[in-house]
């Protein structure tokens, strides 16, 4: 079953310095282990009080991360990377597991819908059923809604699910389509209910390398 890491931040004083570091160092290091598919970066696209900057990380499972490979990167961190990692001000780390994997990946989406609930405890089920058989489908029928999946939360700190939606423009939530697919009975109910709610939009920073094991898991379907 495939998994997700989710780095969330706001960036130091030295803004440049900390995505140097990140688009040099940290991204490629990590792709560079087993099991991990793919890194992308996103910027905030909205204001507020989110975080200002996302990393998503495509893995085949969730036990990626406990292998040798990935904790050496934190056994051998560099010093560049410890004086980094102590000057970001905000980090919200999120390990996920797919529940509902949607359509093979698309190359590098524009943005980055990040939606996170916790529903009430029994209605996990119920949740999860609202966004297989009526959010998910009404979702990819908005022209610009590229991909949409959803997981539920094993490490960190966040709401016990979160969904994650590729979009080509942030104009997708003005279409009929979308105030459709937001204005059901289900969906009402299932907004209503929820005991956490998080939502933060973001815009594709820039194209990052794919992984070797990237393009073999495409080809198969994986």
């Amino acid at each position: 079953m495939h998994g997700l890491l989710v780095a969330m931040m706001n960036p130091p004083a030295d803004e440049d310095a900390f995505n140097a570091w990140y688009d040099e160092d940290h991204v490629p290091l990590r792709l560079g282990v087993p099991g991990f598919l793919s890194g992308r970066r996103y910027r905030a696209a909205e204001g507020g009080d989110g975080p200002r900057y996302l990393a998503l990380y495509d893995l085949s499972s969730v036990e990626v991360l406990r292998s040798d490979a990935y904790q050496r990167l934190w056994r051998e961190q560099s010093e560049r990377e410890k004086a980094m990692l102590a000057s970001i001000p905000f980090t919200d780390r999120r390990v996920c597991e797919a529940v509902l994997d949607g359509p093979e990946r698309t190359q590098d989406p524009p943005f980055q819908l990040i939606v996170c609930m916790t529903p009430p405890a029994g209605a996990e089920d119920d949740f999860v059923t609202w966004y297989r058989e009526e959010h998910i489908p009404m979702l990819l029928a908005v022209p610009g809604w590229r991909r949409a999946r959803l997981f539920r939360q094993v490490e960190g700190s966040g709401p016990a699910f979160m969904a994650v939606h590729e979009l080509e423009t942030a104009d997708v939530f003005d279409l009929p389509e979308h105030q459709a697919a937001i204005s059901t009975p289900w969906r009402q109910r299932i907004r209503s209910s929820v005991l956490r709610y998080e939502r933060n939009l973001f815009a594709l920073w820039r194209p990052m390398p794919k992984s070797p094991q990237y393009e073999t898991e495409r080809l198969v379907g994986a």
